[in-house]
């Protein structure tokens, strides 16, 4: 679309076949991302397991660049370094990563019960170097794989570790500044356990908190997003009961001693809200 009007500039249908072979008509797309080295997006089409890798510079005769990986395709993020997108195909139970500099599939990595990374999280391991993780929808589980082929080839695309949680969550942050990987438990159907954050170490592996967000009837708590300096960590508070009613909150944490700051009240639903550092970086 043209930035300023917002009409259309081209329009491309993401119909085709899934990897079973079978058509399909009303093929998603789950999510567009910029490419922070190439000129191109990165559009991951859901039901078809398609990664479309679209280079924007000439829209008159449109590359585009199809990598076939796993079913059904949803939250993705960047590694550090912004050449390999790790997306989760959560039908799968798989992480796929495309190769963005080579556009092609890179590898997909077998996890748990449908994977859901959110914005996701990459860190250093003492042991596998960079790291990224993922949380999942059917199980309280954080899977951990190395990303980093150039520096530890032997780690990279393999499980490095896992640490279990009290509940399947939908959401998982750090920030390079962090000793602590943050993850939540929306999807755990006991409100205490998804009112509830947990923290783990990123040396020792271990929980080294579960946070109570809200103790509220029909609330959870989800969505942690670091600020710039990574000084601060913002949790989201929903109210499930009523969702249109704006008695959300965003609750504010000391991201070093993990005590509360602040609460922002009167919120309809706060969920995706992301620091624009943070995201242009693309380090976490």
């Amino acid at each position: 679309m043209d930035a300023e009007t917002l009409n259309p500039l081209k329009v491309v249908s993401t119909r085709g076949y899934n990897t079973k072979g079978e058509f399909i008509n009303e093929a998603r797309v789950a999510a567009i991302y910029t490419s922070p080295n190439t000129s191109s997006f990165i559009v991951a089409v859901k039901e078809t397991g398609q990664m479309l890798q679209v280079d924007y510079k000439d829209l008159d005769n449109l590359t585009i660049t199809s990598i076939a990986s796993a079913e059904f395709l949803h939250d993705g993020f960047f590694d550090p370094t912004g050449r390999y997108f790790q997306i989760a195909a959560n039908a799968s139970n798989k992480m796929v990563v495309v190769d963005t500099k080579e556009r092609k599939l890179e590898a997909m990595i077998d996890v748990d019960s449908l994977p859901h990374p959110g914005p996701g999280a990459n860190w250093i391991d003492e042991k596998c170097g960079p790291v990224a993780g993922t949380t999942h929808l059917g199980i309280g589980l954080v899977s951990v794989w190395g990303n980093d082929p150039m520096g530890h080839p032997d780690d990279a695309w393999k499980l490095c570790y896992e640490v279990e949680t009290d509940g399947a969550g939908v959401f998982i942050r750090t920030h390079e500044t962090s000793p602590y990987v943050w993850a939540d438990q929306l999807k755990h159907p006991e409100p205490e356990v998804q009112q509830s954050v947990q923290v783990f170490d990123k040396k020792t592996h271990e929980i080294v908190k579960t946070i109570r967000v809200t103790t509220e009837p029909g609330k959870a708590a989800l969505h942690m997003e670091f600020n710039d300096d990574g000084s601060e960590v913002w949790v989201s508070v929903w109210n499930r009961k009523d969702a249109k009613n704006p008695t959300g909150e965003i609750v504010v944490y000391d991201a070093k001693t993990l005590k509360e700051k602040a609460r922002i009240k009167g919120l309809t639903t706060p969920t995706g809200k992301f620091n624009v550092y943070n995201r242009s970086h693309h380090k976490t």
